[in-house]
């Protein structure tokens, strides 16, 4: 494509959609390939879609070993991104999935009305999904106490996923590689401290989410947090407008199972409502 043809493609944009700037956050300790699917949508909608690698947050493909970095810093690095788009938007909106919906929160407790919309899939303020074992109860001992200074977390099936074909992909590509679509095959117990601490100060600190818009899309067969994250949301937010979409043939991963059209649509329609002030008066709860 020309410079003239990407002019002409550009003009064709609304102006709400290029002074709308989108920062896409995926799960823990993996890649925005996550994301990809909606990353790809909201681009050719026109919308300026950035998605973030975060230091001692994201999967590192050159590290030898994967090491987290304190959560703070993980939301530093999100600040700092915000602060950096508004200067050249007059819209910031977060997308995240898994853990990135845990960092979208964070970023929006830490950055007031510099983040306008937030868009949280498998939102997981609560691991209590069918395929969680009951000794979960156990973890803090593992996050917080010597005893799990050599304990990791491998990535088992289902993956997140439901599809089998797509559940199939995942396994041979983690047979190769450390990492899939779906995230890396083994979480450190240093990522999953950090994550556990974020998830403590977001659910302590949910009143003082001040972006407007919020919508959460979850999977009603989510294996590691049921939709009663959903409830956790609804009674912690204090936003004008609150949408929530339950997606019926997926389990976590919705970006990329089932239903990962769906909630393709769903992102964009938001964003396009975002973009162009028709975000409803009156918060919705369904």
């Amino acid at each position: 494509m020309s410079a003239r043809d990407a002019s002409d493609e550009l003009s064709l944009v609304p102006p709400e959609v290029q002074r709308t700037a989108v920062i896409l956050l995926h799960g823990l300790c993996s890649t925005p390939d996550e994301l990809l699917t909606v990353q790809s949508a909201l681009r050719a909608r026109g919308y300026a879609a950035h998605p973030l690698s975060i230091d001692g947050y994201s999967f590192d493909a050159n590290a030898p070993m994967q090491r987290a970095a304190p959560y703070e810093r993980w939301l530093d690095a999100i600040q700092a991104q915000v602060k950096a788009l508004r200067k050249q938007h007059d819209r910031v909106m977060l997308v995240g999935i898994s853990a990135g919906s845990s960092l979208a929160l964070g970023a929006a407790i830490r950055c007031g009305r510099d983040v306008d919309a937030l868009v949280l899939m498998s939102t997981t303020l609560r691991f209590d999904g069918w395929a969680i074992p009951r000794t979960q109860f156990l973890l803090p001992l593992a996050f917080y106490t010597p005893l799990g200074r050599l304990w990791q977390y491998r990535e088992r099936p289902p993956y997140g996923v439901k599809n089998e074909r797509v559940r199939a992909w995942i396994e041979r590509e983690l047979r190769h590689r450390k990492i899939s679509r779906a995230g890396c095959s083994v979480l450190g117990v240093d990522h999953l401290r950090e994550h556990d601490r974020l998830i403590r100060h977001v659910r302590r600190n949910l009143n003082a989410v001040q972006c407007d818009n919020v919508l959460a899309l979850h999977a009603q067969q989510d294996e590691v947090a049921s939709v009663a994250n959903l409830g956790i949301l609804a009674r912690g937010l204090r936003c004008r407008a609150f949408r929530t979409v339950v997606v019926a043939n997926s389990y976590h991963m919705i970006t990329i199972d089932n239903d990962r059209q769906q909630v393709v649509r769903e992102t964009v329609s938001f964003a396009d409502a975002v973009a162009h002030g028709t975000m409803p008066e009156h918060p919705l709860y369904a």
